[in-house]
């Protein structure tokens, strides 16, 4: 991996050019960010994948669900339609995409549309549903348009490591592009909050004056039966996951701290990986069933991610499953407190939207 990522950084150094020539005419007016009536949150960051962005836009939508309404705007990323579509009551996650079909399951209350025209979606979203809020989902590098808010998620533990851009690295812009961000968010940081961590990330992050930064984590759910031989496990009085050995798979882009929570809860973890938004073919889901079945123990169940769930819905795939014992783990952001003075994130949030 180190000999392929050495091979690839001319590329990366061209990548970079072009990205920091893009920003520089964007910066200097001669490309222009158009803005628009309708208030809009953008929850990005500057690599690729892995920071939260999805569970940070839950967040928002709960947030503001009683007092706005919302719509989310996401690309849609390996969707099988085109152009902007608006979610309805039979949409797949084949229409619009597993993240934005997580936001259209859980939110009842919201509308979510995809569109890699992002200009075009909000547009479509001010004709058709003229909503008070738009959350802008993975929009951070979509400079045609300007977000009345832009926050950007960086990864606690990669900060102040040395990063590349692509494809040698995962980084889609230079760091200084951090500099755009009204609010930068530290995500997947450790549970219990230190005030002297917070200074060293922030002396390393430098934020501008105008920047604040907070720091998120990760609030790992009850597990939830997938399908109905999990629930009839799940409501077993018995039932304890400590009991059981646990053979989770999931396609997502860091998968280490949810082995690390299951670990936690669980008897033992055997693990199988995919990419991130991988598409499940029934040959995938079979070599996790024949991993499963050489787990020796009675006691057993399958767990993926949330995520994951909404692509296993597939009619090819749903019923090789259906006499496994499958869960799936949602997750939750929650905010450190700040310190004394200094308004959370929630009010600071809340006081721009207002």
């Amino acid at each position: 991996m180190f000999i392929v990522r050495v091979l690839l950084l001319p590329l990366s150094f061209l990548y970079g050019l072009i990205t920091k020539l893009r920003n520089v005419l964007f910066n200097a007016g001669v490309f222009r960010s158009k803005e628009y009536k309708t208030y809009s949150i953008s929850v990005g960051n500057i690599t690729v994948g892995g920071t939260g962005k999805s569970p940070h836009i839950e967040y928002l939508i709960r947030l503001f669900q009683e007092s706005k309404k919302i719509a989310t705007l996401s690309r849609g990323y390996k969707r099988e339609s085109k152009g902007y579509v608006l979610a309805k009551n039979n949409s797949t996650f084949r229409d619009i995409g597993d993240e934005p079909m997580q936001f259209h399951s859980k939110f009842k209350n919201i509308d979510v549309a995809v569109d890699g025209d992002r200009r075009r979606g909000i547009e479509n979203l001010e004709k058709d549903i003229a909503p008070d809020l738009i959350l802008l989902d993975d929009c951070f590098q979509h400079r045609w348009i300007k977000p009345s808010l832009s926050i950007v998620l960086l990864d606690y533990s990669s900060v102040g490591d040395k990063q590349f851009m692509l494809p040698s690295g995962e980084l889609r812009e230079w760091q200084s592009g951090i500099k755009r961000a009204n609010i930068i968010v530290m995500s997947k940081s450790p549970h219990i909050y230190s005030p002297i961590e917070h200074r060293r990330i922030t002396e390393i992050i430098g934020p501008k004056n105008h920047q604040k930064i907070f720091f998120s984590y990760i609030n790992y759910q009850e597990i939830i039966p997938f399908n109905n031989t999990a629930k009839a496990l799940f409501e077993k009085e018995d039932f304890d996951l400590k009991k059981y050995k646990v053979n989770v798979f999931a396609g997502i882009a860091k998968i280490e701290p949810l082995i690390d929570h299951l670990q936690i809860i669980s008897k033992d973890v055997i693990q199988s990986e995919f990419d991130d938004h991988h598409s499940f073919e029934p040959a995938d889901i079979l070599r996790v069933i024949n991993k499963f079945k050489e787990i020796i123990s009675s006691d057993k169940v399958l767990i993926t991610t949330e995520k994951d769930a909404m692509r296993l819905k597939d009619e090819r795939l749903f019923p090789l499953l259906e006499e496994f014992p499958v869960f799936y783990l949602p997750i939750e952001v929650k905010f450190h407190r700040t310190n004394e003075g200094e308004p959370s994130f929630d009010q600071t949030i809340i006081d721009n939207v207002q």
